[in-house]
C-alpha cells in the first residue's frame, strides 16, 4: 500500500490526493458493476463472489448485503489473525467493504441485461470479465487500501511464509467448495457456480494483468503525477 496522502517533499499535494481517491471510489464502483454483470450473465459468478451468492439465494437478502458481511468477516479474521499486530489502516477495508456491497445492490438494481439466449449469456459474461479487469486494475494501482479478501489472503501468506499466489488459489477454492456444498445440500442445485467461474478461476488474472498493461501507467501518472 502507498501512503495515503501524497506528498511532494513537505508539501502536501492535494490535487493529486483527492483524484486519486476519487480514481479509487470509481475503480470499487466498477468492480461491483463486473459483478453484477457476473450474476446478469445467467453462467455463474467469479469464484470469490460464489459464496456470497450462494448466502443471497438461501437468505433472500441481497448480494451487496452478503459481499459487505462476508468482507467485514475477513477483516475480523485479519484481527484475530494478527492481533498485537493488527495495523489501523485496516480498518479502512470497512469503507471498501461497505461500498462495493452498496455498488453491487446499485447496479443489480439499474442493470438492463438479463440475457436468456446463449450467445447474448456469453457476450455478457466476457464483458463482465473484462469490466471486473479493468476495476481490478484502477483499484489496486492507486494503492489505497486492498479489498478485504486479498488483504486477508496477504496476512495468511505472510504469517504461513507462502506466496501470495499459491494462498489465493486455495483462499479461491475453498469458496467454491464451500458454496457447492450449501447449494447442493440445501437447495439441491449449482447456486452461483456456472462457467464463469472455471473461466474466471483460469482466465482473469490473465486479463487482469492485460488491463494493467494497457492502464496502470496512465492511472499512476493521473493520480499521482507521475512523469
Amino acid at each position: 500500500m502507498r501512503p495515503l496522502i501524497i506528498m511532494h517533499g513537505a508539501d502536501i499535494d492535494w490535487r493529486h490526493t483527492v483524484i486519486r481517491l476519487l480514481m479509487y471510489l470509481a475503480g470499487i464502483a466498477v468492480l461491483a458493476l463486473g459483478m453484477s454483470l457476473q450474476t446478469a450473465s445467467g453462467l455463474g459468478v467469479a469464484a470469490l463472489t460464489c459464496f456470497a451468492t450462494t448466502l443471497s439465494m438461501l437468505t433472500g437478502k441481497t448480494l451487496g448485503f452478503w459481499i459487505t458481511a462476508t468482507y467485514v468477516a475477513y477483516i475480523a479474521a485479519q484481527l484475530a489473525i494478527l492481533r498485537r499486530e493488527f495495523q489501523p489502516r485496516i480498518l479502512l477495508e470497512l469503507c471498501f467493504s461497505t461500498l462495493i456491497g452498496g455498488f453491487t445492490d446499485f447496479f443489480m438494481a439499474v442493470n438492463p441485461l438479463h440475457p436468456t439466449a446463449i450467445p447474448a449469456q456469453v457476450l455478457t459474461m466476457l464483458l463482465s470479465l473484462a469490466v471486473t479487469a479493468f476495476g481490478v486494475s484502477l483499484v489496486v494501482n492507486m494503492g489505497v487500501v486492498p479489498n478485504a479478501p486479498d488483504g486477508l489472503v496477504q496476512v495468511i501468506a505472510e504469517k504461513l511464509k507462502r506466496r501470495f499466489g499459491d494462498v489465493k488459489v486455495v483462499f479461491d477454492c475453498s469458496h467454491v467448495v464451500v458454496s457447492l456444498t450449501l447449494s447442493l445440500v440445501c437447495m439441491h442445485n449449482l447456486g452461483g457456480f456456472g462457467v464463469t467461474t472455471a473461466i474466471s478461476a483460469l482466465f482473469l488474472g490473465h486479463i487482469i494483468n492485460f488491463a494493467n498493461k494497457l492502464f496502470a501507467q496512465r492511472f499512476v501518472r493521473m493520480a499521482f503525477g507521475a512523469k
